[in-house]
């Protein structure tokens, strides 16, 4: 919801500066809670009830858990390698060359 609402006022922000229309940062804050109210939105007023060590601490810990999810994916150069590995025991062994004679 939040990307929408983000597209959204970036396709309007878009729209005033292919229109040339000069626009200060003031007024790009008017205008934003402007939308965001037209949409139904509620406007927050204060700087929220999270403190910046917990939300620091939140986002630490969403990153671990990111982290060691990572770590179970395989990696595109194993998965490689394991293809190349099926496909090596799927081809004939190669009889070595006679004494002699030289290979191609």
């Amino acid at each position: 919801m939040l990307n929408r609402i983000v597209n959204l006022y970036i396709e309007y922000a878009e729209l005033q500066a292919m229109e040339r229309k000069p626009m200060t940062m003031r007024d790009w804050i008017a205008k934003l809670d402007e939308f965001l109210r037209i949409s139904g939105r509620q406007l927050l007023h204060h700087a929220g009830m999270i403190s910046a060590e917990l939300a620091r601490e939140k986002a630490e810990h969403e990153f671990d858990r990111y982290r060691a999810f990572l770590d179970t994916q395989p990696l595109l150069v194993d998965a490689d390698f394991e293809k190349v590995a099926r496909q090596l025991k799927q081809r004939p062994a190669r009889k070595p060359p006679e004494k002699g004679k030289t290979e191609p």
